[in-house]
């Protein structure tokens, strides 16, 4: 099967998008499939928006020139001139931007993990947004639904917007959950790290950049209060090298740490094979592949049910995922009666795995990827 891989940015680059266009570029690849690259494409046309920017900045209003129906259709250009004499199967394109202006007499499909209308308002860089972007973004959003053959989105949050905002039909969206983004130890090892996890000091790992999205802040909270009920913890973070806020001597900072780089990778892997439960509050997360990294590594998650992490932190099956808005005594309370039961966190431990196998990584969205194509009649 021949498909041309389309997007703005560098697909092959491993450090966008959390990895995302990476991933899906070597499944298909390792699938078989004839890849034609059309990516990246030249993006300067965005600094033309440069006053428009300011002005909207000297105003306080958010503005991104990204949804632009010139740049768009710039985007497009330059995708159609490089595949203009390329016979394939589909198109397809790990975000929305590309498809929105294309036009290419072949099936479209995209990938992406949520839509405009879920992102406004709920991400800082998404706030109090001027009203032409918003009106922009929406277009856009719905331009690439209407233009596509196949919408593919990892979470129930996500496609229930497309369809019910965007009227996107039904039978063009469909839920695939994404995988993770770093290289999973053997089944066997998991296993071994599960088993050597000790209850006489528990270990809280978190990852992200971002303090106050992520909700570093109530990690901290829930941690001293913890501490004040007795627990035995240390808490590793991850990704925030200098914390807004002085931490306690139970937690080690250790910064930004890169799968790409073999030593911090190892570093990485590490602190999940020790780790005991990944807690990452997030207040805005469109899904959180962190989530399945750490059920890869058998290690139970503690998020809010926020966007779309309850499609992968499952209560019982892979951790458990609180109202945005608990409180950290409320948190405290959850992870204090997981680690206070030996039998129970285990299973939890073990079920995580299983749901990173059989449902939470890059081989198995390949497989149902190519499912719902052959459904709409493309010939895998």
């Amino acid at each position: 099967m021949k498909i041309i891989y389309a997007y703005e940015q560098d697909a092959i680059d491993p450090s966008v998008q959390s990895g995302r266009p990476f991933s899906i570029l070597q499944q298909f690849k390792a699938a078989g499939h004839n890849v034609v690259p059309a990516f990246p494409v030249n993006r300067r046309l965005k600094y033309l928006y440069g006053l428009k920017y300011a002005y909207y900045q000297r105003r306080g209003l958010t503005y991104w020139p990204d949804r632009e129906p010139f740049y768009l259709r710039s985007l497009a250009w330059q995708i159609e001139r490089r595949v203009r004499q390329t016979k394939a199967d589909f198109l397809f394109s790990p975000g929305s931007l590309a498809i929105a202006a294309l036009r290419i007499d072949v099936p479209k499909i995209f990938c992406a993990d949520a839509t405009f209308a879920n992102v406004l308002e709920f991400y800082g860089s998404f706030q109090n947004c001027a009203e032409e972007f918003i009106r922009q973004g929406h277009e856009q959003e719905r331009k690439a639904l209407d233009n596509c053959t196949m919408a593919i989105f990892p979470s129930e949050w996500a496609a229930q917007t497309a369809m019910a905002y965007y009227g996107a039909a039904c039978e063009k969206v469909h839920v695939i959950p994404f995988g993770a983004n770093i290289e999973a130890l053997p089944r066997d090892v998991i296993l071994r790290a599960i088993e050597g996890r000790r209850f006489d000091r528990f270990h809280l790992l978190f990852v992200g950049r971002d303090w106050y999205r992520k909700g570093a802040d109530v990690v901290l909270a829930t941690c001293a209060h913890l501490h004040r009920l007795g627990f035995p913890i240390t808490l590793d973070l991850v990704g925030i090298a200098e914390p807004p806020v002085p931490v306690p001597p139970y937690v080690t900072l250790h910064g930004l740490l890169s799968p790409s780089d073999a030593g911090q990778r190892q570093r990485l892997e590490s602190l999940f094979c020790n780790a005991h439960v990944l807690f990452v509050p997030s207040r805005a997360e469109n899904f959180g592949m962190v989530f399945c990294e750490a059920a890869a590594f058998g290690v139970p998650s503690v998020a809010t049910a926020t966007g779309g992490i309850p499609t992968i932190v499952r209560e019982g099956i892979t951790g458990a995922a609180l109202p945005q808005d608990s409180l950290p005594e409320t948190f405290a309370q959850t992870i204090g009666q997981l680690l206070s039961d030996p039998v129970r966190y285990r299973r939890l431990a073990l079920s995580s795995r299983d749901e990173y196998e059989a449902r939470l990584n890059w081989r198995t969205f390949a497989q149902r990827f190519f499912e719902h194509a052959q459904r709409i009649g493309l010939t895998v």
